[in-house]
């Protein structure tokens, strides 16, 4: 109930028609009415980044009786958090106080330091030299990247190349230090920007985890990642590749009932249409190759030549595609089904080298696991009932089984761009189907 007044007031503080430094000030009260028992810091234990403006003059406005901003390495500047042994009036969650104090933090931010678009065409690595280094330096140390000491220098040190990687991570980026386009584009998002994304994220995902049992899966679509979560514990997590922006990955609730080992793939239309009848036009062979069966609408199979495969290919293409177990086969090992209105499921793949790829919308839709076999021991050992069964069939890569549950595993698609993770950092992922322009 607390939550929801408190998402409702930081909303309304953000909608009001008044300048920033106002909006900013607002903003700080308010994080500092949550939890008015905690104790201060003392002063050698604060430190504030950057200069200071008419908003907050000295360190003793913001190092008030309650709150301390305090920059420690390996952490966020953005703690005006209670020390832990505080005692509040009102029951707040450690995670909704991090973002209400990030949140702040970002709005400060936006008051107190220009933000102009860093501009330059070429890639940034260690050792080179750029005017912009030292305000990319800056940034990195404002956002809490790094908790090294600002120089003006324009030369790209390891030291600054340490900071660069951490941000990258934050932003779902090979963490390569090497600064180009995508790095850049988050480096000139603007705080304000940062903290709209972030409170329209985390109030959703904080409403929404309240609602979750003990037992479920999700995916977070932007963040490419899978969480199964076991008695109020994560047991998994994995890497997944969703649906390219043009065959987007469905936001869904549902529930899995059944696992398939060794399963075959019937190929939609689209596709079919798509993508492999241009390959079938360059190579009549291609669906022997890959262990296609052919049927028509009566489920028939059909047989023809490979050039007659090509010039059928080449047309209005008359007959359903099927491809069998075996491995070659897209599907992999192992589908996880549950009931939707989309055509997706879960499923393994046969090219695990794509899980390397930073931006992972790679599928026409369906999700592809990267621990999958960890996640189908998981589902054998604690919902499936023939056990016997399935242990024979991992053996084999031949025959098709459906192994129905003995009871649902819910699971999840969302859609979430900004977070606070479980170690207390924001993360930031593009935006990768345009729903939070």
């Amino acid at each position: 109930m607390y939550k929801m007044y408190l998402f409702k007031r930081l909303k309304i503080i953000q909608k009001l028609s008044i300048n920033n430094k106002l909006k900013s000030m607002l903003l700080l009260v308010m994080i500092s009415s949550i939890s008015h028992h905690a104790s201060a810091l003392p002063l050698h234990q604060v430190s504030i980044l950057g200069r200071t403006t008419d908003v907050i003059d000295n360190m003793n406005t913001i190092n008030n009786e309650y709150y301390a901003y305090v920059n420690h390495s390996n952490t966020q500047p953005d703690n005006l958090l209670p020390k832990n042994h505080a005692v509040s009036d009102v029951p707040v969650s450690k995670k909704t106080l991090q973002f209400s104090s990030r949140a702040s933090y970002l709005n400060w931010l936006s008051v107190q330091y220009k933000w102009d678009e860093i501009i330059f065409s070429n890639l940034l690595r260690i050792g080179d030299r750029a005017p912009m280094v030292h305000e990319i330096h800056a940034r990195l140390i404002l956002l809490g990247d790094s908790d090294a000491q600002l120089h003006q220098s324009n030369v790209y040190t390891a030291e600054i190349a340490t900071a660069v990687r951490n941000f990258q991570r934050r932003h779902g980026l090979t963490a390569d230090a090497v600064i180009g386009p995508d790095t850049l584009k988050w480096l000139n998002l603007n705080p304000l920007r940062r903290s709209e994304l972030l409170s329209q994220n985390m109030e959703e995902k904080i409403h929404f985890m309240a609602n979750l049992g003990d037992r479920y899966l999700l995916v977070n679509i932007p963040a490419y990642e899978l969480l199964l979560s076991d008695n109020g514990k994560i047991a998994l997590r994995s890497r997944v590749i969703v649906g390219k922006p043009k065959k987007p990955t469905p936001i869904l609730t549902s529930e899995i009932k059944s696992i398939v080992i060794n399963p075959s793939w019937r190929v939609p239309r689209s596709i079919l249409e798509d993508d492999l009848l241009p390959k079938v036009q360059k190579n009549g062979d291609f669906f022997a190759q890959r262990n296609f069966k052919v049927f028509n609408y009566q489920n028939q199979t059909i047989e023809k030549s490979p050039a007659e495969w090509q010039e059928l290919a080449n047309g209005q293409f008359p007959y359903r595609l099927e491809q069998m177990p075996g491995t070659n086969n897209a599907l992999g090992r192992y589908k996880f089904y549950f009931p939707n209105d989309f055509s997706v499921y879960l499923h393994d793949t046969t090219n695990t080298n794509l899980f390397n790829n930073a931006n992972r919308a790679l599928s026409s839709g369906c999700i592809r696991i990267e621990k999958v076999d960890e996640l189908a021991n998981w589902v054998a050992n604690s919902l499936v009932d023939n056990k016997a069964l399935w242990s024979n069939l991992k053996f084999t890569r031949k025959t098709t089984k459906w192994f129905p549950l003995n009871d649902v595993l819910p699971v999840h698609l969302v859609y979430w761009t900004a977070w606070i993770d479980d170690s207390g950092l924001s993360q930031y992922r593009d935006d990768i189907y345009a729903l939070q322009q």
